[in-house]
């Protein structure tokens, strides 16, 4: 609703330049009677034409400008009040029910490719209207670096800090290694031999979610080359096995393939760029995900659409559009209009 203290205000603000215009019109009687009557001086064409009268003529023709442009604000901004402006909020509560992980690989084969992969989880932030998005990078092990959250400015704000510290070429003696791994250090164990182990990436993001109940969607967005490094077999769970874990929980999982063929070893990971994307791909169909590449340009939008096709009918029914009285600005603009014609009439006067 309009705040009702604006009716005084404008009221008073009325009544004010009302009586200081009567007063400044009358100026008593004798002012009136003097200013009915003009009398013709002689000799005063010198008077007249002098620099400072003509000067002060200036200042006076300028002023009556401003007093009557103020006077047209105030009526604009009454007229803005009385057409009641609003604000229009779409928004449905099915859409605060759902939980997103977004599981990032920051291994250093990934350090060239999740520039790209960040980009897009930042295209999907655009979209969301009051979703929990979470964010863990992992590598031996996984680091929880925004909790479920729908402070969608933390998390761009984490997007572009982590894309800042990623964006680096991983050979020996760079220096910005230190600052990876100061960034980083709980993804990197010492009791850990291997590198980028998807699949124990992949169960601790199924781990990532607060809220175990039925009624809340729950999905995780896995960014990753599947390039597994593991020689001496420390990983704990598989890919294969993690996407079951995901399963159990009613966890929709959604790959997001992204590979540098210059970093990627086939030789120590067993899998050329091909077929690490391979696997991944049947992995993530087989347990009912959805595969996607980080090259594809359409990829944000197509999981959007995902994301949202098995709510659709749940999403039509519970949209609710919410209409606000939004007068602040028209009333801000009345009462300093108003002022500055006070405060200019006032001047005139003194």
């Amino acid at each position: 609703m309009v705040m009702p203290w604006l009716v005084w205000l404008v009221a008073l603000a009325a009544l004010a330049v009302v009586v200081l215009a009567g007063t400044g019109a009358l100026g008593g009687p004798g002012r009136r009677a003097r200013a009915a009557a003009p009398r013709r001086v002689a000799n005063s064409a010198a008077l007249l034409t002098s620099p400072s009268v003509r000067e002060r003529v200036a200042r006076r023709r300028m002023l009556y400008a401003l007093l009557g442009t103020g006077l047209v604000v105030a009526l604009g901004a009454s007229a803005a009040m009385a057409g009641r402006p609003i604000e229009r909020t779409v928004r449905n509560e099915s859409l605060a029910s759902r939980d997103i992980v977004l599981c990032l690989d920051i291994s250093t084969s990934m350090v060239t490719t999740d520039s790209k992969i960040l980009d897009t989880f930042a295209k999907l932030l655009d979209t969301f209207e009051g979703e929990r998005v979470a964010l863990v990078a992992w590598n031996s092990t996984a680091q929880t670096i925004v909790p479920l959250t729908d402070d969608y400015e933390l998390l761009q704000d984490q997007f572009k800090e982590i894309a800042d510290v990623l964006d680096f070429l991983p050979y020996r003696g760079n220096p910005a290694l230190e600052r990876y791994y100061q960034t980083f250090p709980g993804t990197l164990s010492e009791d850990v031999s291997g590198s980028s182990l998807a699949g124990d990436g992949l169960a601790s993001c199924t781990l990532a979610f607060d809220n175990q109940v039925a009624d809340r969607s729950r999905s995780i967005i896995l960014a990753t080359d599947n390039q597994i490094l593991d020689p001496f077999h420390e990983q704990i769970y598989s890919v294969s096995q993690a996407a079951d874990l995901a399963q159990e929980g009613s966890i929709r999982l959604f790959s997001l393939f992204g590979a540098d063929p210059e970093l990627a070893d086939p030789d120590v990971s067993g899998k050329d760029v091909d077929e690490a994307r391979a696997d991944l791909r049947k992995i993530t169909t087989d347990h009912d995900g959805r595969f996607y590449e980080v090259d594809d340009a359409d990829t944000a939008g197509q999981i959007v659409q995902e994301l949202e096709a098995d709510q659709i009918d749940e999403l039509d029914a519970n949209t609710q559009v919410r209409l606000t009285d939004v007068p602040e600005a028209p009333a801000a603009l009345l009462t300093l209009s108003v002022l500055a014609f006070l405060a200019a009439a006032a001047w005139r006067r003194a």
